[in-house]
């Protein structure tokens, strides 16, 4: 793989280390972790571009990017439910990311649609969330992940080049919505906690 694909691999790397360690700081532990499976991705792909070893690590780099990005995205939209005030036990928390990850993994075509349903299980849940401002610009910042996965990520119109460099980009930009999506909601919730 040329040398050049590590750019945007790094974007998303850079992107989930500053976010993960904001929300960890913020209390937000799930979303802290979720966004760092991706940045964990990201890494095992820069190591992958930059060592030359392509062939031996494009099957890490796919399992971390498949399996960890699905258990990754139950840990996002489950911080999405907790600040909302929905409490879901860590174990049902784990175990739903473990299925989706292997779900994801095995599962070839329903494996994809596993990831889109929880992206839209987290859009949804944004979205109908009444005592929040700006509620569907975050919604369609956390639902943008569908095209990219639908459209971008393979696309018939770009390059190869073109489509991951597309693809991980518009990933890293998702992550920023995701994150700030986290961040705002944790700074509206002791607003309402107060002012009740």
């Amino acid at each position: 793989m040329p040398l050049h694909f590590t750019l945007s691999e790094l974007a998303i790397f850079v992107v989930a280390l500053w976010g993960a360690l904001r929300l960890w700081l913020n209390g937000q532990a799930l979303g802290s972790i979720g966004v760092m499976f991706f940045g964990l991705a990201a890494l095992i792909g820069i190591i992958r571009i930059t060592s030359g070893a392509d062939e031996m690590l494009a099957p890490a780099h796919r399992f971390a990017a498949q399996a960890g990005g699905a258990f990754g995205l139950v840990l996002i939209v489950s911080e999405v439910t907790r600040l909302r005030g929905w409490r879901v036990p860590l174990p049902a928390v784990v175990t739903s990311a473990g299925v989706a990850a292997l779900a994801v993994v095995t599962g070839g075509a329903w494996g994809g649609l596993v990831f889109l349903v929880l992206l839209l299980t987290g859009a949804l849940v944004i979205a109908t969330h009444t005592g929040r401002k700006l509620r569907a610009l975050r919604a369609m910042g956390f639902a943008v992940m569908a095209p990219n996965i639908l459209f971008v990520r393979q696309s018939p119109f770009l390059d190869a080049g073109a489509s991951w460099h597309a693809y991980h980009l518009v990933t890293a930009l998702w992550l920023v919505a995701v994150i700030a999506g986290l961040q705002s909601a944790q700074v509206e919730a002791p607003k309402r906690a107060s002012s009740a």
